[in-house]
């Protein structure tokens, strides 16, 4: 629902409703200096959405996860309130930057796709991110349903596109591209 003023009935934690962590990233810094820990990795990109972009109530941000029927235990997972459907999920690992480490949390996120489709909990297009460290790569299943190939998401001409392979962002170098990808992640799933 929405009001004559094109504002949400939810307000953000921000009094600015177009607000996004960009007016904030020199005040990352210390704390991007200080996701070394999974738990901390999670941690901010946990509070980095919910403050910007998936703000309760309209959503909720659920910590460890369980996908019911899968035994699989997502780091975060974001919900619409509305109607409880999966519309992001969030793999975070402590920094190291290994290929394997990349390789095992992007499989690690591919593997909620598939059960969260077959249940049918989430929204036409689930995104998923894979965070390491500082750095985040966005991920989604190809647009036909396939969930063994999982696409990049990355801006191109100030537009979000899909692509095979993956792309690292690091929270503060690459901020003005994480806020593309987040805004248009969230204006996607907001009615899917």
């Amino acid at each position: 629902m929405r009001l004559k003023d094109n504002t949400s009935p939810y307000s953000r934690q921000s009094l600015n409703p177009d607000a996004s962590y960009l007016g904030d990233v020199a005040a990352f810094q210390p704390i991007a200096d200080l996701m070394t820990e999974e738990s901390t990795v999670n941690s901010v990109w946990c509070n980095i959405l919910s403050t910007y972009y998936f703000p309760f109530p309209e959503y909720i941000i659920k910590p460890e996860a369980r996908l019911s029927g899968s035994g699989h235990r997502a780091d975060l997972l974001v919900t619409r309130s509305r109607d409880s459907k999966v519309v992001m999920i969030i793999e975070g690992k402590k920094a190291g930057g290994a290929r394997a480490t990349w390789d095992k949390t992007v499989k690690q996120s591919n593997t909620y796709f598939n059960p969260i489709k077959k249940q049918g909990v989430g929204v036409t297009r689930v995104f998923g991110m894979a965070a390491v460290g500082r750095k985040v790569v966005f991920v989604a299943p190809n647009g036909d349903g396939a969930e063994s190939i999982l696409w990049g998401i990355k801006v191109q001409r100030g537009k979000a596109m899909s692509f095979r392979g993956i792309k690292a962002l690091d929270i503060l170098e690459d901020s003005g591209e994480i806020h593309a990808l987040l805004t248009h992640i969230s204006e996607t799933v907001k009615d899917a």
